[in-house]
């Protein structure tokens, strides 16, 4: 008390851009609530305006945060503002742990540790049902269906990523998910440090 302490700070420099962010706070629980379809939106408003994607290799990846004690449970797709969708996975894998899930059904509700999880039109090291193990690493992965299926998608609107469960028992979280899109597809991105 009433001497003085010598105190050292770092700052460590974010970048921001204006680009949208899913905004899933914690983190959106999926319960095993059997066939129902669990949305989250992201929408897209400094694209030009009328601009379609004409090539599926500049929506270079769309990303998830994500755990679950149970990859053969559900499907998951991604459907741009105009209605195209593409499975990126269906149900395969059985009991292979996506993050490090907390599976214990009496704690449904306790999140575990999201791990990150891309698809991109450009990966060659085949899909998650591919790649099952005891946990799926971290990486990104061929979707179970073509990412060409974007082609003509309007790049502003609402994207939309739905997981459906369709198997009784386990459950996880989705902690956000992003798209990234070639940046010469932005006519003029906001992006600065402070």
């Amino acid at each position: 008390f009433g001497q003085p302490v010598d105190l050292s700070v770092q700052s460590i420099p974010t970048v921001w851009n204006e680009l949208p962010e899913s905004q899933l706070g914690d983190g959106l629980f999926l319960p095993d609530n059997v066939g129902e379809m669990f949305t989250t939106d992201l929408c897209y408003t400094m694209f030009e305006p009328g601009a379609i994607l004409l090539n599926s290799s500049l929506l270079e990846g769309f990303c998830m945060n994500f755990e679950h004690s149970y990859m053969g449970d559900f499907v998951i797709q991604l459907t741009c503002p105009n209605g195209q969708s593409v499975v990126v996975h269906e149900q395969g894998g059985a009991g292979t742990y996506l993050g490090e899930p907390v599976d214990d059904d009496s704690q449904a509700n306790v999140q575990g540790v999201c791990y990150n999880y891309c698809w991109s039109p450009i990966a060659t090291n085949g899909t998650w049902a591919d790649n099952a193990t005891g946990t799926l690493p971290s990486g990104t992965y061929e979707s179970l269906n073509p990412m060409s299926g974007f082609v003509g998608c309007e790049l502003n609107g609402t994207w939309t990523f739905t997981v459906t469960d369709l198997w009784g028992s386990d459950n996880g979280y989705i902690c956000n998910w992003t798209l990234d899109f070639d940046p010469s597809l932005f006519p003029s991105l906001t992006i600065f440090t402070p």
